[in-house]
């Protein structure tokens, strides 16, 4: 079962002070990315933050942690110095045991920034995974270079160390004792400290590169969970259908009087030969209805004597039937025609209409306003 990787902390004798613990990964997405089942975030951290009484003026935050989502740190350490800032408490960060990547941010908060002797930071690039073309792999490692400059002003929240100084540091997986991190500006100073509380995930080993001076040191940080019990075995997973061949794709759609547009647009969707045959059919049907409209409207509209309005006509996506009664619509005002909603034949008997076009538009624009006519 998770553990809450947070817990606030009350002094029976002094209400003014509130020791706050951060043991474990830092939650949020990256519970789900290691696998843990873990039942707080970030946020539900600064909301019991927000809810201490006024009374409490200063917080002791206590870090025994391997790191975890790098927005939830910031977010944590951004709270806490705002709790200096407007509520005017004093905020100690303590590192106890370990306070690696997202949990050496919070360590920033404090002022001042105290370390076991036996303690360790460490610091490093922020990754991520994505998916995608370059472009996406771009944004994201333009993304990543933001995060990264962040954690750096969160760094220099203490350490004077210049910019590109802090950013080699994290490029190489920095690791430093009490004394290294005073010298480089990560803490104020060293204090004598109990043995931290063996409390983080034994799991968050396998994502942490600990350098082998330090692995004793580390392990001794790591709980004894019991054996969890073996996962089930997941069940097999249906196969997925194959895309059609490439050649194939082409032949059917040229065989049904298709264009090699659409043909690609199959292709690139990865569509089974039994989706092709289907997608196919249903193009034919809907090009040939689109056709058969077209041709109707434009006889309506040459009957009428109204062969300019076509097109807009066709593009306009108007039926047949609303062409139709606009057009007898116009001509009946005009009294030139009368249509023929047969749409026979001219035997040559028909009177031709004279059309005067600009009259035309005009009383158009005007069936515009009266009839709706988009």
């Amino acid at each position: 079962m998770s553990k809450k990787w947070f817990e606030f902390r009350a002094q029976d004798e002094d209400a003014s002070i509130v020791d706050i613990y951060i043991l474990d990964i830092i939650g949020d997405w990256l519970d789900d990315l290691w696998g843990f089942d873990g039942v707080t975030t970030a946020k539900a951290f600064v909301e019991e933050l927000s809810k201490l009484e006024e009374a409490v003026k200063t917080l002791r935050v206590h870090i025994n942690s391997p790191g975890g989502d790098v927005f939830g740190g910031l977010n944590i350490a951004n709270a806490l110095r705002d709790q200096r800032v407007s509520k005017g408490r004093t905020v100690e960060t303590i590192v106890d045991g370990l306070a690696a990547s997202s949990a050496s941010i919070i360590a920033m908060a404090g002022s001042p920034v105290r370390m076991s002797d036996n303690a360790l930071i460490m610091i490093h690039d922020p990754w991520s995974f994505a998916i995608g073309g370059s472009d996406d792999l771009r944004k994201e490692a333009d993304a990543l270079d933001t995060v990264r400059d962040t954690i750096v002003t969160t760094y220099q929240w203490h350490s004077e160390l210049k910019t590109d100084e802090l950013r080699a540091l994290m490029e190489a997986e920095t690791w430093m004792d009490a004394d290294e991190a005073i010298a480089k500006g990560f803490a104020d100073e060293k204090v004598e400290g109990l043995k931290a509380a063996a409390s983080i995930n034994p799991r968050a080993l396998t994502k942490l590169k600990v350098p082998e001076k330090y692995a004793e040191r580390v392990k001794a940080l790591v709980r004894d969970d019991e054996p969890e019990p073996a996962p089930k075995a997941p069940p097999e997973p249906t196969p997925e259908p194959a895309a059609a061949d490439t050649a194939e794709v082409v032949k059917l759609c040229g065989g049904a009087g298709l264009d090699i547009d659409f043909a690609q647009a199959l292709i690139g969707e990865g569509a089974t030969t039994e989706d092709v045959s289907a997608r196919i059919a249903a193009e034919k049907e809907s090009r040939a209805g689109a056709q058969a409209r077209d041709k109707e409207i434009r006889a309506v509209c040459k009957v009428a004597g109204l062969e300019e309005f076509a097109d807009s006509y066709v593009t306009g996506g108007m039926a047949v039937d609303q062409v139709r009664e606009q057009a007898t619509l116009i001509t009946a005002k005009l009294d030139k025609v009368e249509i023929d909603a047969g749409l026979g034949p001219d035997d040559g008997t028909r009177r031709k209409p004279v059309i005067d076009v600009r009259e035309v538009y005009a009383q158009r624009n005007q069936l515009r306003l009266t009839e709706g006519v988009k």
